[in-house]
């Protein structure tokens, strides 16, 4: 495969992921006051209607480049992919940013340097959501993330010390039935949520990584976002 090709692959996958976590995380959580949207401003005036405050979005988003070579400063825009807002008191904060990776393959680094780069400038939540999607290939299937915590890749390393959480979830597509019905019955499991059932994930899967207090199974992705939203309101 070229790779012009490989590119593209990966970012229509990229794209099917954050239409997934999307869809979930607002079936579940707007009636909480929680939106998640990409993060650019098309899709920020979905649901603001205020032009300038998507704009003051934006801008407490970028961050400041500076180049050597003309000795200017740029505002660049993170590697964001997915943006999570709060509705409180007649407006909106952003809670944190969403990176979606289907794989990594080397890519880890960019997702640890934006992470730095935001947790040190604000006090957003920047996470990760994967499908660590090597574990399902056909040939010399393994998780790129390592068996668990203590027989770790460099990348989980790398990514446990950078990014707030790791998330892994099971592959879907976007009109999957069974995308539906995990929805549905995560719903339904909320008031007396047991934390070993995981709807979103399969830690029986052969070749997946362990959990560990830095990587968590989708599942735990909502009841964070609840939690981090409770902790802004009372900031």
């Amino acid at each position: 495969m070229l790779d012009s090709e490989a590119q593209g692959l990966r970012a229509s996958e990229g794209r099917r992921l954050e239409d997934v976590v999307k869809k979930i995380l607002n079936a579940i959580l707007n009636e909480n006051d929680i939106y998640v949207v990409k993060g650019n401003g098309e899709d920020l005036r979905t649901i603001i209607n205020d032009q300038n405050l998507v704009e003051q979005i934006i801008d407490y988003n970028r961050l400041p480049v500076k180049r050597p070579c003309d000795q200017k400063q740029l505002l660049d825009y993170p590697d964001s992919d997915l943006f999570i807002l709060v509705k409180m008191n007649n407006t909106w904060r952003l809670l944190g940013i969403i990176n979606c990776k289907t794989s990594f393959h080397s890519r880890h680094t960019m997702v640890t340097f934006w992470a730095l780069a935001i947790r040190i400038s604000s006090n957003i939540k920047y996470v990760l959501v994967t499908e660590d999607k090597d574990q399902y290939r056909a040939t010399n299937p393994r998780s790129e993330l390592g068996i668990s915590c203590t027989e770790s890749t460099s990348t989980r390393r790398l990514l446990e010390s950078f990014v707030d959480r790791i998330y892994i979830i099971k592959p879907y597509q976007l009109d999957d039935e069974n995308l539906q019905r995990d929805i549905g019955l995560f719903r339904e499991s909320l008031p007396t949520r047991n934390q070993t059932t995981y709807y979103f994930d399969n830690p029986n899967h052969p070749q997946h990584t362990s959990y560990c207090l830095s990587v968590r199974p989708f599942d735990d992705l909502v009841i964070d976002l609840i939690r981090w939203k409770d902790d802004l309101l009372f900031h």
